[in-house]
C-alpha cells in the first residue's frame, strides 16, 4: 500500500510547534524565532513534505502565484523579461506561471482565463493585436494586472512600457546625422501598438530632416524568403535605402542573411540596426548596433506595481515609460558618397 503524503500536522508534530508555526514559517508573513524556523525546516526535509500551493491559494481566494502572458519566448526581449520575472518573483516568494498567446487574441483570452482559474495572485499580461476581450474578462475578475511593453489606451489597468517613439526618433535622428536619408523600418506586425509609435518616431525624424529624407516601412511577411524578395526590390531603386532597422531580432537575423544573399554589404553598403539585444549581437561581425530595451526595470517596476496594486485595489492606476539604450557599433557607418549605393544587376 502507497504511503499517505506527510501532511502540516506531521509536519507540526515532529518539530514540536503549533501548526500555525509551520504555516508562519512556510507563508513568510509572520516572524518565527530562529531556533523554532530550524526546527520546522528539519522536519520538512526528514518528512519531505510539499505545500500544497493550490489548496493554500483556493482557501485564501489567491496563491501565491503569478501569471505572466507573453506573446512567444522566441524574440529575446520577451525571454529575457519573463527571466527578469522570475528572478524578482522568486525574491519576493512567488512563483511564476508563464503562458504563451502567439499573438493570437483567442489563445490569449484562452491562456489568460485559465491562469485565473487557477486563482493566481496577479497577472503581467503583452497584450496581442486585438486584446480586447482579454481586457474586459481581466477587469471583470478583479484579479489585480499589469501591462507592459504595449500601451493599451485605457486608463483601465497600471502600466509599464518603454519609450518606443522616442527611441525610433533618435535611432533615425542619428542615422541622418550619418548621411542617410532613406532609412527602412522593417516590422512584422504593424497593428501593434508599439510598432505603430515606432513609424510615428521615424516619420518625425525624416520630417524634421527636410524632403531630402524619406521614411520606408517594411512589413517582411512570414519568414526570409519573403523578406528577401521585398528588400531585393528596394535595393535595385534608381536611389536604393542606405539604412535598416529591424523590429526584433529574429527580423534583425532575417535581413543580415538577406543582405549576404543578396551580396549587399554591411555597414559598406547599407548600416543595420535593430529593436532588442540577442546574445550574439556582439559576437558577429560587423558587431550589431541595436536599441537596448530596459528589460530588467520594466521587469521590476511591473512587479512592484503589482505589489501595490494586490495591496491595496483602490490606488490611482499608474503608467511609467521608461527609456532605451541605442548602442551604435559597426554595423552603423557613414553613408556612401552619392551614387555609390549597394550594386544589385536590375532585371
Amino acid at each position: 500500500m502507497r504511503r499517505a503524503p506527510p501532511t502540516i500536522l506531521d509536519v507540526a508534530k515532529l518539530a514540536k510547534v503549533a501548526v500555525g508555526t509551520v504555516s508562519n514559517v512556510l507563508n513568510g508573513k509572520v516572524p518565527v524565532s530562529d531556533s523554532r524556523r530550524r526546527r520546522v525546516q528539519k522536519a520538512i526535509e526528514k518528512l519531505g513534505y510539499t505545500q500544497n500551493v493550490l489548496a493554500t491559494g483556493l482557501r485564501r481566494r489567491r496563491t501565491p502565484m503569478v501569471g505572466v502572458c507573453v506573446p512567444h519566448t522566441s524574440v529575446a526581449y520577451f525571454s529575457a523579461l519573463v527571466d527578469a520575472f522570475e528572478e524578482v518573483a522568486a525574491d519576493r516568494g512567488y512563483k511564476i506561471i508563464q503562458v504563451l498567446t502567439q499573438l493570437d487574441p483567442a489563445q490569449e483570452l484562452d491562456r489568460v482565463q485559465a491562469l485565473l482559474h487557477y486563482h493566481v495572485a496577479g497577472l503581467i499580461l503583452v497584450p496581442s493585436i486585438q486584446p480586447d476581450r482579454t481586457l474586459k474578462a481581466l477587469a471583470k475578475a478583479g484579479t489585480p494586472v499589469v501591462i507592459i511593453d504595449r500601451p493599451t489606451g485605457t486608463e483601465i489597468f497600471d502600466e509599464v512600457t518603454f519609450d518606443n517613439r522616442g527611441a525610433m526618433f533618435d535611432v533615425a535622428r542619428r542615422l541622418i546625422a550619418l548621411g542617410h536619408r532613406r532609412i527602412v523600418l522593417i516590422v512584422q506586425q504593424p497593428k501593434l501598438s508599439t510598432t505603430r509609435l515606432r513609424i510615428r518616431g521615424l516619420k518625425e525624424a525624416v520630417a524634421e530632416a527636410g524632403s531630402s529624407a524619406a521614411a520606408i516601412v517594411v512589413e517582411c511577411g512570414p519568414d526570409e524568403i519573403t523578406l528577401t524578395s521585398r528588400l531585393a526590390v528596394l535595393l535595385r531603386q534608381d536611389n536604393p535605402p542606405t539604412a535598416f532597422v529591424a523590429a526584433n531580432n529574429t527580423i534583425a537575423a532575417w535581413l543580415m542573411r538577406a543582405l549576404r544573399s543578396l551580396k549587399v554589404a554591411f555597414p559598406e553598403d547599407v548600416s543595420v540596426m535593430a529593436f532588442g539585444e540577442p546574445e550574439w549581437a556582439d559576437l558577429v561581425t560587423p558587431r550589431l548596433s541595436v536599441v537596448r530595451q530596459p528589460t530588467g526595470e520594466i521587469a521590476r517596476t511591473a512587479w512592484e506595481l503589482l505589489i501595490r496594486r494586490m495591496t491595496d485595489e483602490k490606488l490611482p492606476v499608474r503608467h511609467v515609460e521608461l527609456k532605451a539604450e541605442i548602442i551604435m557599433r559597426d554595423s552603423v557607418a557613414s553613408n556612401l558618397p552619392r551614387g555609390s549605393g549597394p550594386r544589385i544587376t536590375r532585371r
